[in-house]
């Protein structure tokens, strides 16, 4: 993918990621469990998240390392094709754990000027 095209993607997953810090701010995994809409919406935007990372510029990974792509990519990969295989645990986890520094990490690239 042309690196001129990686603002866009990095947008969508710094968005996503920032509806799953809103959406789950708060949420204890009991209540996420009982909760449906907002389980598949996580997994909806995780997966964005993670097909977004897929089509971004080796070139803006190698630049930023700090990100773990391989991993985004993979959880993607994960949540489409092989879903039964993800518990609702793991999907809170990655929420509440893991996306909040990617989060952070994505603004940083922004604010470095990625287009």
């Amino acid at each position: 993918m042309s690196k001129r095209f990686d603002k866009p993607l990095l947008i969508d997953m710094l968005q996503s990621g920032e509806k799953v810090l809103r959406t789950m701010s708060g949420v204890d995994f009991e209540a996420f469990l009982a909760n449906e809409v907002l389980r598949d919406a996580t997994a909806y935007r995780l997966q964005v998240i993670g097909g977004a990372a897929y089509k971004v510029s080796d070139t803006v990974k190698e630049e930023h390392p700090e990100v773990e792509w391989f991993k985004i990519q993979g959880l993607r990969h994960k949540i489409v094709h092989d879903y039964y295989a993800l518990d609702d645990r793991t999907i809170h986890h990655i929420a509440v754990d893991y996306v909040p520094p990617l989060v952070e990490q994505l603004k940083k690239i922004l604010e470095a000027g990625v287009e």
